[in-house]
């Protein structure tokens, strides 16, 4: 098993209640499984990070402040002690 945190931020951060949880999850895990687990654990969260079974869109996940669309993407693999932050832009006019 390997441990991980999450920082979260805006309407993810109100749906958990905490800005920041760590998840235990198996060797090999991938950042799509730990987006699943923490929906699990926090049902709120489930409705804003997915439709039906992907990831939204406007969803910019970052591991260890790397975008991972500039790695593999939701199937980027992690390790023991990496940080996922994910939230939606902002923008303003």
């Amino acid at each position: 098993m390997m441990r991980i945190q999450i920082r979260l931020f805006g309407e993810f951060r109100e749906a958990v209640g905490q800005d920041s949880v760590v998840l235990e999850l198996p060797l090999g895990a991938d950042c799509l499984q730990a987006l699943r687990e923490l929906a699990a654990r926090h049902p709120r969260l489930g409705p804003l990070l997915f439709a039906g079974e992907n990831v939204r869109d406007h969803i910019h996940v970052f591991l260890n402040g790397q975008n991972v669309n500039n790695l593999d993407g939701l199937a980027t693999k992690l390790a023991d002690g990496d940080v996922l932050t994910f939230f939606t832009p902002i923008s303003g006019g």
